[in-house]
C-alpha cells in the first residue's frame, strides 16, 4: 500500500509541475496573437491547442493520482500513450522528408547550399507549388531575415556566414 501511495503522489507532483508549466505555454500562444507577423502567427494555435491539450492531460493525472479516480488515470494514460506515439510519427515523418538534405559545403565559401533535389519527392512538390511558397516568402520577407544582405558586397558573400534560410532565399530570389 505504501508503494502505491508513493507512486501516486510522484505522478500527482509530476502533473502538477506540468500543470504549471502549460500556463505560460498558454500564455505563449495569447502573446503570438497580439503580434502582426506572418511567421509568428502560423504558430498561434497549435501553441494553444498544445498548452490546452497539456493541461488537460496534467489535469486528469493529477486528479487521477491525488484523489484515487481510476478513469482520469486511465484518461491520462491512454492520451500520454496516443502523444507518444503521435511525436513518434511525426518524427519519423520529418526524417523521412527531409532524410538528405543537410546541404553541402561549397569550396571557397563559408555557407553551405542547399538543393531541392537532395529531399524527398513529396517535399520538393509542396515547396515548388506557388501558395505554399508564397506563404513562406511572406514569412521570410516579414522576419526581415535578408534586410542586412541586400547591402552586402559580392565579396561578403564569399566570406560571411548565411543561414540556411538567407541562402534558400537569395537562390529562389536570382532565379
Amino acid at each position: 500500500m505504501a508503494v502505491y501511495r508513493c507512486s501516486n503522489t510522484v505522478i500527482g507532483y509530476l502533473n502538477l509541475l506540468t500543470l504549471l508549466a502549460s500556463i505560460p505555454i498558454i500564455g505563449g500562444g495569447l502573446w503570438l496573437a497580439r503580434s502582426s507577423a506572418t511567421c509568428e502567427s502560423l504558430l498561434q494555435t497549435p501553441l494553444l491547442v498544445l498548452g490546452f491539450v497539456v493541461l488537460l492531460v496534467s489535469l486528469a493525472g493529477f486528479v487521477g493520482a491525488c484523489f484515487n479516480v481510476a478513469w482520469a488515470l486511465w484518461l491520462f494514460l491512454l492520451v500520454i500513450l496516443l502523444l507518444i506515439a503521435a511525436l513518434l510519427g511525426i518524427t519519423v515523418f520529418g526524417f523521412a522528408v527531409t532524410g538528405g538534405g543537410g546541404g553541402v559545403q561549397v569550396p571557397g565559401r563559408m555557407y553551405r547550399e542547399y538543393h531541392l533535389e537532395d529531399y524527398s519527392r513529396w517535399l520538393r512538390r509542396r515547396i515548388t507549388e506557388d501558395r505554399y511558397w508564397r506563404a513562406a516568402r511572406t514569412c521570410v520577407v516579414g522576419s526581415k531575415a535578408c534586410a542586412k544582405i541586400a547591402l552586402w558586397t559580392p565579396m561578403d558573400y564569399l566570406q560571411r556566414d548565411l543561414t540556411p534560410i538567407q541562402v534558400t532565399t537569395h537562390d529562389r530570389i536570382k532565379r
